[in-house]
C-alpha cells in the first residue's frame, strides 16, 4: 500500500487537494490522512478535532475523512491509488476509481482555514459514508458536549456543486432562512455568491441538529460533482474561491 507523503511546501489549495485525493480513504483507512491535520486531538471513537482561537468558540466546522467505499473483486473494501487527471480548473480521475473529492474538498477548505488561523472548532469525522457514524458518536459524547458548550452554528463543507447553502437535510429544516441569508451575505462580501437550498442530503451537521435543535446546522457547496462514481470531478477554481472567502470572512458569523 502506498503511503501518502505530507506536502510541506506552499499552502496552496490545488496542491493540498491533489495530495489528499491521491489515494482513497474508505472507512478503516482514514489513518492515511491523519498526519495532515495540525495539532489534532482525538476522541474515543477516533474522530479528530482542532480548536483555533482563545475563549468561547461559536462555530463547529466539519468534514469527513472517509471516502465512499470501493470494493475489490472479493467484495472487500479497499483503498485505491487514484490516477489523477489535471485539466487546469477541473480535477478528475482516469475513470478507474472515484476521486474522493467527497469529502477531501471539505478537508482542503478546513486545513486552509486552520493554516490561516480562522477561529473555530474543526471536526474531522470518521465513517460519514457509513451512516454519519463518527459525528453521531460525537453528538452524543460528553467530551464533545464540553468542547461545544458555546457552539451555536455547525457548518459542514460537504455539498456537491458551487451554489448551495443548505437549509434542510432529508426534508428536515436544520438551518433558519435568517441565518442562511446572514451567511449568504457574508460570503457575498467576500466575492462568493451562494443560494439557499432546501434539498440537502444528510451530512455530519445533521447529527448535531438531531441532538440539539437550537443549533444552526448547514452545509456548503465545495465544488465536487458526480460523487460516489468513477466520473467524479472537482472544480478547483471554485474551491480556491471558497478558500479565499472563508479565510477573508469575519468569524464568528452572527
Amino acid at each position: 500500500m502506498k503511503t501518502i507523503t505530507r506536502n510541506t511546501g506552499e499552502n496552496r489549495v490545488k496542491d493540498i487537494f491533489k495530495t489528499l485525493v491521491s489515494q482513497t480513504t474508505p472507512n478503516g483507512f482514514e489513518y492515511l490522512v491523519y498526519d495532515f491535520i495540525p495539532q489534532a486531538l482525538q476522541d474515543s471513537y477516533g474522530n479528530r478535532y482542532v480548536i483555533i482561537g482563545e475563549g468561547p468558540q461559536q462555530h463547529l466546522f466539519t468534514c469527513h475523512l472517509d471516502t465512499y467505499p470501493e470494493y475489490d473483486i472479493e467484495g472487500i473494501v479497499r483503498s485505491h491509488i487514484v490516477n489523477i487527471i489535471d485539466e487546469g480548473d477541473i480535477i478528475r480521475t482516469d475513470g478507474t476509481s472515484i476521486l474522493g473529492a467527497d469529502d477531501k474538498a471539505g478537508m482542503t477548505i478546513m486545513l486552509s482555514m486552520i493554516h490561516a488561523g480562522v477561529p473555530g472548532i474543526y471536526g474531522f469525522f470518521l465513517a460519514e459514508e457509513r451512516g454519519l457514524n463518527g459525528s453521531a458518536f460525537a453528538a452524543k459524547d460528553k467530551q464533545w458536549r464540553d468542547i461545544m458548550r458555546d457552539v451555536k452554528v455547525v457548518i459542514s463543507f460537504d455539498r456537491k456543486g458551487t451554489s448551495s447553502i443548505i437549509t434542510h437535510q432529508r426534508k428536515i429544516r436544520t438551518c433558519s432562512d435568517e441565518f442562511a441569508r446572514t451567511l449568504q451575505s457574508a460570503f457575498a462580501g467576500s466575492g462568493l455568491h451562494l443560494e439557499l437550498d432546501p434539498e440537502g442530503f444528510a451530512t455530519d451537521s445533521l447529527s448535531f441538529f438531531k441532538e440539539n435543535q437550537s443549533l444552526e446546522c448547514t452545509n456548503i457547496s465545495v465544488g465536487f460533482w458526480d460523487q460516489h462514481t468513477c466520473c467524479e470531478y472537482q472544480d478547483i477554481a471554485y474551491l480556491e474561491q471558497l478558500s479565499r472567502a472563508t479565510i477573508s470572512m469575519k468569524w464568528p458569523i452572527p
